[in-house]
């Protein structure tokens, strides 16, 4: 039972470094850049959105076990 639990708090801990990584990284693409470059950067922004929200849900289903 202590593996399981060694293991499930270092699936929560990865999720969570992996939400704080896309939440910087979301954040570094809402700054202004090239007209060129902007529909590329609001699609990838929209990207680490979705994954920040799927990290969330995987993070919460693992803290209510």
């Amino acid at each position: 039972m202590d593996g399981q639990m060694n293991l499930k708090q270092q699936m929560i801990e990865s999720l969570e470094h992996s939400i704080e990584q896309a939440e910087a990284k979301a954040e570094e693409l809402k700054k202004p850049s090239q007209k060129s470059a902007a529909h590329m950067r609001a699609a990838e922004c929209d990207f680490w959105r979705k994954k920040i929200k799927e990290y969330e849900e995987q993070l919460k289903e693992l803290e209510d076990e």
